[in-house]
């Protein structure tokens, strides 16, 4: 993943509250003047002309004591024209005074008050600590994501806003949280830079803040998910510990905003086939997505296809030797090579490229590599290289995570597809409506959205996983009761669920829009007809699409199960004897071949899905009324 180059990790003081700064100073330097020069002038009518050097002093220390409070403004006044004015100049003079060190004392306490102020007063509030990336770049843009308030704690000091303040880390962890009031905070965010010490943080601070969401950034995804199911054991004293990745959120933000399923559609292809370019952390979080939430009907695999320099010697070895069933239902081929070569055919990059095309035609391509090696220019001269060769129509997606200067699209397909010879009317078109195109180059992998695909602008968070697996249960529990007259065990809660069944939820929540295109829910028109940005957990309204549970579909019951092992593939796990040490089930198996138990779960996931659409639907129409 590319290091992240955080702007701001605060707002400053600014606006109202510096112009209040500058007025109050004004004020005071405005006052002392006025008092110096009516007790100047004062004094010199009290005590005459001065005749010498010393009355000339005398006048000038008595002047300049009507800044100190001297005692002597405050003895009678034998001139009576002079009495008003040294009046008026004691008035003026303890006001500054007053000013001068009201301002003095806020800059030697001022800091530690209005910290303890900001919290006594903050609420359940958001904890960032840390100064990787996501730390930075969640604090930097937490005003724009949230409405309540937020504590940064990071290595240095940033001045506090009437919504974020950044304050030094000193002292032990414990201490540090207690400041920042933690215990009482909604959501913690930490990420050290260092995975081995963020997991650390984070394990201690969830343990010292049990009531609040405890998210860990943990840059590789894969090391996310098997810290996810390795922690098991200990989550019953940290059950709101939770990993995610920069990588994981950007891919399904991408994933979910234009799905390969519906490219593939706009170009006439009945098989989702993805390129990617890069297969570091960024570019196997993109396959991981794609299995994860595009998974359709047919007997078609998805095609994944990779190009990385190092694909023969170590990528393709190591992703093989970690999925074994996974690559035997998911068409994989690596490519070893560098796209930005001009000599390419030399090691038969692009005839390799080209027999891949013909046996599915490329639908997106998605460039992953780090920011060192200039992504940007890689997606133009893929794009040039496309054209040259005739290799591919397909969307170019570049990994940036400040934008790389790209104007944005909208969601859904745009103008993807259609007949050559109109392709120029198109691409202007596109440009002008802010649309994607044929071979048109933009940006995914802000770091906005990968908190949006990570589930951070879920409120609260995991809220629609928890929805899922609350009616999942319901609908099981239900089907049991009509088939055997009794439920068999109750339900777990979200909180007594191992994080890998968690993660399960994450995952079939995300397949959801997917279902809602099998059913021929005009999924793109409902991506597209905001211009704005759809935020990955809303649905669209598909419920009517859905069969009701008395008459279940069963083309619906089979994709989910497929969903389902696909899921399992990608965990490791294995057909075989139920284990889950061994991680094998014996329900790895054809969908023919399943028990009529095993078909009601699937039956229950996709009533599960229809009543969380109808559920988002209303709620979207009682927040229009």
């Amino acid at each position: 993943m590319v290091v992240a180059h955080a702007e701001v990790s605060a707002r400053p003081v600014g606006g109202r509250g510096q112009a209040f700064l500058s007025v109050w100073w004004a004020f005071a330097i405005l006052s002392g003047m006025a008092a110096l020069a009516l007790a100047g002038t004062g004094w010199f009518i009290e005590l005459g002309t001065p005749k010498d050097a010393p009355d000339v002093i005398d006048i000038v220390v008595r002047t300049v004591k009507v800044l100190l409070l001297s005692d002597i403004y405050y003895d009678p006044v034998q001139n009576p024209e002079a009495a008003p004015l040294l009046e008026y100049a004691r008035a003026l003079g303890v006001l500054a005074s007053l000013l001068v060190g009201l301002r003095l004392l806020a800059l030697a306490i001022g800091s530690r008050l209005s910290d303890f102020m900001y919290a006594l007063f903050i609420g359940r509030h958001h904890v960032v600590i840390g100064d990787g990336p996501a730390a930075q770049e969640y604090a930097a843009a937490h005003n724009a994501m949230f409405n309540g308030r937020a504590i940064h704690l990071a290595s240095a000091r940033m001045s506090t806003s009437h919504r974020l303040a950044t304050w030094q880390r000193r002292g032990q962890l414990k201490a540090q949280l207690r400041h920042a009031r933690a215990r009482s905070a909604r959501r913690i965010i930490v990420d050290e830079g260092d995975d081995a010490d963020t997991w650390q943080t984070a394990h201690l601070t969830a343990r010292a803040c049990p009531r609040a969401d405890v998210l860990a950034h943990i840059t590789d995804p894969w090391m996310r998910d098997r810290l996810s199911r390795d922690r098991a054991i200990d989550q019953r004293a940290t059950p709101r510990l939770m990993p995610f990745s920069y990588a994981g959120g950007a891919a399904r933000q991408v994933m979910l905003a234009h799905p390969p399923y519906l490219l593939a559609q706009a170009i006439s292809s009945s098989v989702q086939h993805i390129l990617v370019v890069g297969f570091g952390q960024v570019g196997e979080a993109i396959a991981r997505e794609f299995i994860v939430t595009c998974v359709t009907p047919g007997d078609h695999k998805l095609m994944v296809t990779v190009v990385d320099p190092a694909a023969a010697a170590t990528i393709e070895p190591d992703f093989r030797g970690r999925h074994e069933e996974l690559v035997k239902h998911v068409d994989f081929e690596f490519i070893a090579g560098d796209l930005r070569l001009a000599d390419t055919r030399a090691d038969g990059l692009i005839d390799r490229l080209k027999k891949r095309a013909v046996k599915a035609p490329i639908c997106a391509v998605y460039v992953a590599i780090d920011l060192e090696h200039q992504p940007l220019g890689l997606a133009f001269a893929i794009r040039a290289m496309a054209l040259r060769h005739d290799l591919f129509l397909a969307p170019i997606f570049v990994c940036a995570q400040h934008g790389a200067g790209l104007p944005s699209v909208r969601h859904g397909v745009g103008l993807v597809g259609g007949s050559a010879d109109v392709q120029d009317e198109r691409e202007k078109q596109a440009l002008a409506e802010g649309k994607l195109c044929n071979l048109r180059v933009v940006s995914f992998g802000s770091w906005a959205a990968a908190f949006d695909g990570a589930g951070m602008l879920e409120q609260p968070y995991d809220a629609q996983a928890r929805r899922y697996h609350e009616e999942y249960a319901h609908q099981y529990a239900s089907h049991e009761r009509r088939s055997a007259g009794a439920v068999t065990g109750a339900p777990r809660s979200w909180d007594e669920l191992p994080d890998q069944l968690r993660v399960s939820n994450r995952r079939a929540a995300a397949h959801m829009r997917t279902k809602a295109f099998v059913m021929d829910y005009d999924l793109g028109r409902w991506l597209a007809a905001d211009a704005g940005y759809r935020e990955c957990h809303e649905l669209p309204p598909a419920a009517g699409a859905f069969p009701t549970p008395e008459e279940p579909d069963m083309a619906m019951a089979k994709l989910e199960h497929q969903r389902w092992m696909l899921d399992r593939f990608l965990d490791g796990w294995r057909p075989g004897g139920r284990s889950d040490y061994y991680r094998t089930r014996k329900t790895l198996i054809p969908f023919e071949q399943l028990s009529p138990e095993e078909v009601a779960k699937d039956n229950a996931v996709v009533e599960t899905t229809r009543t969380l659409m109808k559920e988002a639907a209303a709620k979207k129409r009682k927040s229009r009324t």
